[in-house]
C-alpha cells in the first residue's frame, strides 16, 4: 500500500514539473523579445537621429514636389543611401554636426546672379539612378546627368581651383564639390552660360 502511495505521489511531482517547464518557456521568449525590442528601439534612435529633417531640406522637397508632381525625383537622405557605419562615422558625422544639411545639399550662389541656389542629390522613383538638381533661385531645376550614388555634395568657395593636370580655373562664383570618399572628387562651376565639370582629385 505504501508502494502504490508513493508511485503516485512521483507522478504527480513530475507532473507538477511539466507544468513548470511549460510555464518558463512563455518567459524565455519573452525576455528573447525583450532583448531583440532594445536592439531594434536603440537602432531606431541612431536612425532618427541621422534623419533629422532640417529647414533647408523641407524648402528642397517642396521645389521637388512642385517641379516633379508625380515623384519622379526625391531628395536622397540616410535612409536611402544606407551608408555603412564606418563610413559615416568617419567622414559624415563630423561634418553633419557642422552642416546638417551634409552630404545631400549645398547652398551657394552658383549661377552669379546673387541669389542663393541649392543643389541637392536626388533619386528617381525606382531609386536605380541617382544624379544632382540644381535649383536656382527657386524658379528653375538643372538636372545634372553623371554617377553619382555614392557620392557627397558641399559648397566650393569662389576661389581658383585647379584640375588633376595642374590647370587652373577661376570661378565666377560658388560651385558644387562632388566627393567620392577615399576615391575621387569634381567640381561643378557655372562658366557665365552653363554648368562645366572639373575634375579635382582622382
Amino acid at each position: 500500500m505504501r508502494l502504490l502511495a508513493c508511485i503516485i505521489a512521483a507522478l504527480f511531482f513530475s507532473c507538477g514539473q511539466s507544468a513548470d517547464k511549460e510555464k518558463i518557456s512563455p518567459s524565455d521568449s519573452l525576455v528573447t523579445k525583450s532583448d531583440t525590442t532594445t536592439v531594434v528601439s536603440s537602432n531606431k534612435d541612431t536612425i532618427s537621429e541621422m534623419q533629422k529633417t532640417t529647414e533647408l531640406e523641407t524648402q528642397v522637397n517642396t521645389i521637388l514636389r512642385t517641379k516633379f508632381p508625380n515623384n519622379q525625383l526625391e531628395l536622397v537622405n540616410d535612409s536611402i543611401a544606407q551608408w555603412p557605419k564606418d563610413v559615416f562615422d568617419y567622414f559624415i558625422a563630423g561634418k553633419r554636426k557642422q552642416n546638417p544639411d551634409y552630404p545631400y545639399i549645398a547652398k551657394g550662389d552658383f549661377n552669379v546672379d546673387g541669389k542663393a541656389d541649392y543643389a541637392a542629390l536626388v533619386v528617381n522613383d525606382k531609386r536605380d539612378k541617382y544624379r544632382i538638381a540644381i535649383m536656382l533661385d527657386t524658379t528653375k531645376v538643372i538636372i545634372w546627368e553623371d554617377e553619382v550614388q555614392g557620392a557627397a555634395i558641399s559648397t566650393n568657395p569662389k576661389e581658383d581651383i585647379g584640375n588633376i593636370n595642374g590647370k587652373v580655373t577661376k570661378l565666377k562664383g560658388e560651385g558644387i564639390n562632388v566627393e567620392f570618399f577615399e576615391k575621387s572628387s569634381w567640381v561643378l562651376y557655372w562658366d557665365g552660360a552653363k554648368f562645366k565639370k572639373i575634375w579635382t582629385g582622382d
